[in-house]
């Protein structure tokens, strides 16, 4: 069984065909989707459309879970902003739903909203997943020396840095803490070797598969959209690269996966 660590099927990217997503997840033998919130409106939705009846009869078995977070780049929503995942993340009615906190980080590449608002965000949703005791769903794009920083505040904190691109560097640096490695499409079409060598290193207790759909397909679906069954191609990809026989590394990620995420 595969397990998609990281998708937005609540998007209205997929409100037209979503029984034809989720049958095709259950042809590459995706198991279980977490769609990831951005914002709270966003975390609102995604707990409402995996809770949603309609959704689950659609999913025929597919197991449903939700984050609740801010994103680096709407870290500009400010203190309204975490108050109001802080409420959302805490209401009982989505316990069992609510597997993480996040999607949250720092994106210095694009930096949509201010380093210090980042860092603000980062920080309250670090604190918040202690309190709540669960894990985190982490965004870091060029902001690796602040992140590590942040977290070594936190030292108790378990997560997964998303979309991992990071290189050998960043590798040895995260296994100094409780992180797994989210990887994706971007792995099958990049061209930087630094990425590909960092994914090559990561223990096979330590990684993640995802998907990031409805953004980042994986070839040999590059320019259309992205959804959860793609995963797989994803798995094959690293499998050959890392030298591991597939069925393998589908154990070892699922597992990873229901360690991480306390998935039933």
């Amino acid at each position: 069984m595969l397990i998609d660590t990281h998708a937005h099927i609540h998007f209205d990217d997929f409100e037209g065909d979503l029984a034809d997503v989720f049958s095709n997840a259950h042809a590459s033998q995706v198991g279980a989707i977490i769609t990831v919130g951005t914002t709270p409106q966003d975390s609102l939705k995604a707990l409402e459309f995996v809770m949603n009846t309609d959704v689950i009869a659609l999913a025929h078995g597919i197991k449903l879970y939700a984050t609740a977070g801010i994103h680096p780049h709407e870290a500009s929503l400010g203190s309204d902003g975490l108050k109001a995942i802080k409420q959302l993340a805490s209401d009982s009615k989505y316990r069992g739903a609510l597997v993480a906190i996040g999607e949250c980080g720092l994106d210095y590449y694009r930096n949509n909203s201010p380093k210090a608002q980042q860092l603000e965000a980062l920080e309250f949703q670090l604190q918040l997943a202690k309190e709540l005791e669960l894990p985190l769903v982490f965004h870091v794009r060029d902001g690796w020396q602040d992140f590590f920083a942040t977290l070594g505040n936190y030292p108790k904190v378990r997560g997964v840095i998303h979309s991992f691109t990071g290189t050998t560097a960043e590798v040895e640096q995260a296994l100094g803490y409780d992180l797994f490695f989210g990887l994706n499409g971007i792995m099958t079409f990049t061209k930087d070797q630094a990425q590909l060598e960092a994914a090559k290193i990561i223990p096979a207790n330590k990684l993640l598969l995802e998907t990031d759909c409805p953004y980042l397909s994986p070839i040999p679906f590059r320019g259309k959209r992205n959804e959860p069954s793609f995963v797989k191609y994803s798995g094959e990809f690293l499998a050959e690269l890392r030298g591991e026989q597939y069925p393998e590394l589908i154990n070892s990620t699922t597992t990873n996966a229901k360690a991480l995420f306390k998935l039933k």
